[in-house]
């Protein structure tokens, strides 16, 4: 029994290579056939062309050929005007089907136009005289044809065939053949089957006449660019294609310099190609159908062994790894020896991924209680420095001053505010500010002591002290916002503004500007120091990003969070060497007083 299931998967898994070998084989057939059929397609349409191409030149040589021996016949009237204009009658001339719509005489000598038709039918004789045509025949022994001329709803081409006396020219005749009317046009293309378009044109690439007259315009026109690519060639003959119709084209009828385009449908020529292709298509359809059947059973042969597999494995309800029988085929055998193995590895790895896991998580809660204490400490040095300068001050006068223990107490409050935020940015949750109507004009001052005690400390640090200062109009209305979170955004912005001027000592800048106006507070502070850079700029208000040595990017972080919430927004400008601007928008709202 295992013996028969083999040569079963065996057999369908033959079948399925012949069959793909068969596909390539019909595919490579198919391919050779088509380029085959293409190319007697190509040379049939060339030979087809070129015989009705043939017959229209031969035909219009004739026409042509009859119309000039008549004219030629006129020659020796040419002195008599009245003689002449007899003969032009009594010959048929002036036919419009097989003659000419005008007819003229230009005599040499006088340089005179005698018109043998009526007003009507003839153009200007000034048009005559500039057409180059008619100036190479003045100086030809053949006759040339002229350009197109419109002519009312007719279009007028002129034959103009030089008149002799012996070795002296004495003048011209020129007749006018229409271009719709005249057999010359009609009769020539008449050779072209049904399905087959033909043009005539003259060297100027103007169309003189189409093989169908009985078809509409928009089959008729043809594009520019067809036009241009067939008057390119130098050859006698020329085809081409386009992706709807094949050309072929005839430079020389020796008839004048006319010449001939052939337009033919490509589906008229090319349908026994696409007859190959669809009965290729079908077969391929066929092959299709049979491969999926095959594939079909085949997948079934191959995947019976590995449902079971599957079953099995999903009755398991341990997160345990299962082990399961060896039995059933010997693919089988082997696929499940695998799985067991792996399923062994991935148990071990499971158990060492969550001790890992572990270890991480004890490691994060670390680093969160580092970066929680590093920022407490960062923002209650904020409110400290001016306690510290306020007791120092206190220390060294005499009368102590009720205002300066009243900043030191606010400032421990606000230290105190400081803890409580930061705490709650470590669980998660965001403190709501307490906002108020400030009393900007007692808040800048207060703020200006707590400046100087920033400057007082870094002249400590530095040895000189930087050039700070205060600008604020003259009248500030209240202003709707977080006290505390406004002293200490202005705090660290002040502070890295002196950090940043250190190496500048005395001639270090650190100024605070504040600005009113209808609906905001802008607080700029501007310093001259080491500046930052563009990659600097990206990062800055990033929590625990910072370019400074003993820095944890926390100050600017904790000032962008309160500017948010705030409702406002703080920007940044800065160049390496030159300094930094820093600009906090605030918006007054409560009760917006008139500045």
């Amino acid at each position: 029994m295992e013996t028969k299931k083999m040569m079963r998967s065996y057999f369908f898994q033959i079948t399925a290579v012949l069959f793909i070998l068969i596909c390539l084989v019909i595919a490579a057939l198919a391919f050779t056939a088509d380029r085959v059929t293409i190319s007697r397609v190509e040379q049939q349409t060339e030979k087809q062309s070129e015989n009705s191409v043939e017959v229209s030149s031969n035909a219009l040589r004739d026409s042509i050929g009859n119309l000039h021996e008549e004219i030629m016949g006129l020659q020796l009237n040419v002195d008599n005007m009245n003689e002449l204009e007899r003969v032009v009658r009594e010959t048929n001339l002036l036919d419009i089907d097989t003659g000419f719509k005008s007819f003229f005489y230009y005599d040499l000598k006088t340089k005179k136009f005698t018109w043998f038709s009526s007003e009507d039918r003839r153009i200007r004789n000034s048009k005559i005289l500039e057409d180059d045509d008619f100036l190479q025949a003045l100086t030809s022994t053949d006759f040339h044809m002229s350009k197109r001329y419109p002519l009312q709803s007719d279009y007028l081409t002129y034959m103009y065939v030089p008149v002799r006396n012996g070795s002296e020219r004495v003048g011209i005749f020129g007749g006018g053949l229409s271009l719709m009317n005249s057999l010359v046009f009609r009769n020539s293309l008449e050779s072209f089957d049904d399905e087959t378009m033909a043009y005539l044109f003259n060297s100027k690439g103007e169309p003189l006449a189409t093989s169908r007259n009985l078809v509409t315009d928009k089959e008729r026109v043809l594009t520019q660019s067809v036009v241009d690519r067939a008057f390119q060639t130098v050859e006698p003959y020329d085809i081409f294609s386009t992706n709807k119709d094949m050309y072929y084209f005839a430079r020389d009828l020796k008839v004048t310099d006319w010449k001939i385009l052939v337009r033919t449908p490509r589906s008229v020529f090319y349908e026994p190609v696409y007859t190959t292709r669809q009965q290729y298509l079908v077969i391929a359809a066929l092959t299709l159908v049979l491969s999926l059947i095959v594939g079909y059973l085949m997948s079934r042969q191959l995947t019976a062994p590995l449902l079971e597999l599957v079953q099995k494995i999903e009755k398991s309800t341990t997160p345990q790894p299962i082990e399961l029988e060896r039995s059933g085929s010997n693919e089988v055998k082997t696929l499940v020896s695998a799985y067991n193995e792996y399923a062994q590895r991935m148990e071990n790895a499971r158990v060492e991924q969550l001790s890992q896991q572990q270890a991480m998580l004890h490691q994060e809660k670390l680093a969160s209680l580092g970066q929680l204490a590093a920022g407490i400490a960062h923002e209650i040095r904020n409110p400290l420095t001016p306690v510290k300068m306020t007791l120092q001050l206190l220390t060294e006068q005499e009368n102590n001053s009720p205002e300066m223990l009243a900043l030191a107490l606010s400032e421990l409050d606000r230290a105190n505010a400081m803890i409580e935020t930061m705490l709650d940015l470590s669980k998660g949750g965001g403190e709501v500010l307490k906002m108020s109507m400030i009393d900007m004009n007692e808040f800048m001052k207060k703020f200006k002591f707590i400046m100087e005690a920033e400057a007082r400390l870094h002249a400590e640090t530095y040895a000189e002290a930087a050039d700070c200062k205060i600008y604020t109009p003259a009248h500030m209305p209240n202003l709707y916002a977080s006290e505390n979170g406004l002293s200490q955004i202005l705090s660290n912005c002040v502070r890295n503004a002196l950090q940043a001027v250190q190496s500048r000592g005395a001639d270090g800048i650190c100024h605070l500007h504040l600005h009113v106006y209808t609906n905001q507070f802008v607080f700029i502070v501007q310093d001259n120091g080491v500046g930052m850079t563009e990659p600097q700029l990206e990062t800055i208000g990033q929590a625990f990003k910072t370019s400074k040595a003993d820095g944890n990017g926390l100050g600017l972080y904790m000032s962008s969070r309160i500017v948010c919430e705030h409702n406002g927004k703080i920007e940044f400008d800065s160049k390496v060497g030159v300094g930094t601007t820093v600009q906090i928008h605030l918006p007054r709202g409560g009760d917006q007083d008139e500045v």
